[in-house]
């Protein structure tokens, strides 16, 4: 079966990509805020001239184009990979049911189609990207969070440091490093102009693609039920599961009886445990939709043999609300996932920092921001040891990232 883990791995090679690309701006910035403080303010506005209307920046929008062509290529090889596995859990149905079934690289009407979903994915991910979309969040004279396009925000910045290039090297590095901060902690960001809503663009990427391979599988595994005349599905299971689907992960259903659990109506599953509507006086989500990442796959019941038993779900909940305590407070496993989540997110957002404070010179704000990666790698390690959660050390490598000493 197709498993989250799968996907996260997939995945990940897309966002490691832009996340490349995140670096590669960051740095020509940072090299060109250290380029702007050498020289004089007649030398500064010349430069920036030049800086503005090609060089640097051209190198930045080829550099964002080159990543989009490799991973929209890569989308392709994605898609094909988990139709591919889709494709051949269920021919144990096929078979039993007497049905022909065509091997994935033989069924030239069933990849036009995955070419076809791919493509759409891939559009939508280039747009992603534009240059016009993509840039950062920066706050304004009122102190209002606001989002630049990478042009603006590119320019603005230079603008800045030749307005401070005369004013001495202390007000230079205390103003600039309050945006190089600013750069560092929002990181690449991604428009959406439907809803004027800002956010980082490898988060973007990792929902666009993953929302994407679910809609493909679903569809594919409603397309192959037909076919081999499924009665029945089964979910999908991953450890540490959010509350409202950690009892249902791994069962199997009837088409009506799980039709009746997604309409958040009363459900029975296949071996008559009883799933009320009601989850904690709250909703419940349904399953493989939205910002849930469980699969379902169309089975024969009674043929389908349950990947999981129940003691070993019964564990995996067991294991999850068993949870651990940190400073004092207790949480579970999934609530820990998060916790790792967040301490990620702000360890690569403190390199960030660090790599456009070396490029531009500000070795103060190295070493502070230097200080706070150990602080934070220490809190993280800290949690991961105690709770006993399995560490994704991928998504707090940052390329161009070098550890400097502390004083």
């Amino acid at each position: 079966m197709l498993s989250d883990e799968l996907i996260d791995k997939v995945v990940e090679r897309l966002v490691e990509r832009m996340e490349s690309a995140n670096t590669f701006i960051l740095k020509k910035i940072g090299e060109n805020i250290k380029l702007l403080r050498t020289l004089t303010p007649t030398e500064a506005r010349q430069m920036i001239q030049i800086l503005r209307y090609g060089g640097d920046f051209d190198k930045i929008v080829r550099e964002l184009e080159r990543i989009t062509k490799l991973n929209v290529k890569d989308i392709y090889k994605i898609f094909d990979e988990v139709a591919k596995n889709d494709y051949n859990f269920a021919k144990q149905f096929y078979e039993y049911r007497h049905k022909p079934f065509i091997p994935y690289e033989e069924n030239i009407a069933l990849k036009r189609e995955v070419k076809a979903l791919a493509k759409i994915t891939a559009n939508e991910f280039a747009n992603l990207t534009r240059t016009k979309a993509v840039g950062f969040t920066i706050k304004d004279i009122n102190g209002k969070s606001v989002f630049k396009n990478l042009s603006k925000a590119y320019i603005d910045i230079l603008d800045e440091a030749v307005l401070n290039v005369s004013q001495g090297k202390e007000t230079f590095d205390e103003v600039l490093r309050k945006s190089i901060k600013q750069f560092g902690e929002s990181g690449l960001k991604y428009l959406d102009y439907e809803s004027g809503r800002s956010i980082r663009l490898d988060s973007a990427i990792r929902m666009n693609v993953k929302g994407a391979l679910r809609s493909l599988h679903n569809e594919m595994q409603q397309q192959l039920g037909e076919e081999f005349d499924a009665n029945g599905v089964e979910i999908s299971v991953h450890s540490n599961p959010a509350p409202d689907h950690e009892l249902v992960q791994g069962h199997q259903f009837s088409n009506i009886e799980f039709e009746k659990f997604q309409n958040d109506q009363d459900a029975v599953d296949y071996n008559g445990m009883l799933f009320t509507a009601d989850y904690n006086g709250k909703d419940r989500r349904a399953i493989s939709e939205y910002n849930c990442y469980h699969y379902i796959f169309s089975i024969v019941l009674g043929v389908s043999k349950p990947a999981y038993t129940k003691e070993q779900l019964q564990n995996i909940i067991n294991d999850n609300n068993k949870g651990f305590k940190l400073d004092g407070k207790h949480y579970t496993n999934y609530e820990g996932t998060q916790l790792q989540r967040q301490l990620e997110t702000k360890i690569r957002q403190q390199k960030d920092i660090q790599i456009m404070a070396r490029e531009s010179g500000d070795m103060e704000l190295v070493q502070s921001s230097q200080k706070n990666i150990l602080d934070l790698t220490k809190k993280y390690k800290e949690l991961s040891k105690i709770s006993d959660l399995p560490t994704k050390m991928q998504r707090m490598r940052v390329s161009g990232y070098k550890r400097v000493k502390t004083t």
